[in-house]
């Protein structure tokens, strides 16, 4: 998500995305500490300019990564042998978009979401917990 913060003074505290802070600066040797207050900003991916109307648009995508795989062969030495294979996997994406680069994705996209298949939701697997020793 493009984000930007923007320093805005303690009359904006309670405002929807306006948190408090601290800025710390170093004057003549010291270290000083004071409270700020800002606001965060969203903005379009693509056109920094739009931050109102924002929609997050979640993709998937095929690149090649490389594997390390056995080929069942033992070297001289009695170790695996290994050799690396490119493997095609999804890489998940996102970006929030305003409205004219919205329209812009869903026209560049027609062609492909009218030839697409329904599919189910990836499954993302539970965390794995560690065994205590």
């Amino acid at each position: 998500m493009g984000t930007k913060f923007i320093e805005v003074d303690e009359s904006h505290k309670g405002q929807p995305n306006v948190e408090e802070g601290v800025k710390t600066i170093e004057v003549g040797g010291q270290t000083i500490t004071t409270p700020i207050f800002v606001q965060r900003i969203d903005f379009d991916d693509l056109a920094p300019e739009v931050t109102e109307n924002l929609t997050t648009v979640k993709f998937a995508v095929t690149v090649t990564e490389e594997m390390e795989d056995l080929t069942g062969e033992v070297d001289e030495d009695g170790s695996p042998v290994t050799e690396i294979k490119e493997i095609q996997v999804p890489k998940w994406l996102e970006v929030d978009l305003g409205p004219e680069s919205l329209k812009q994705y869903e026209e560049v996209m027609a062609p492909f979401f009218a030839a697409a298949r329904e599919t189910e939701a990836p499954v993302i697997p539970a965390p794995r917990k560690r065994r205590k020793k």
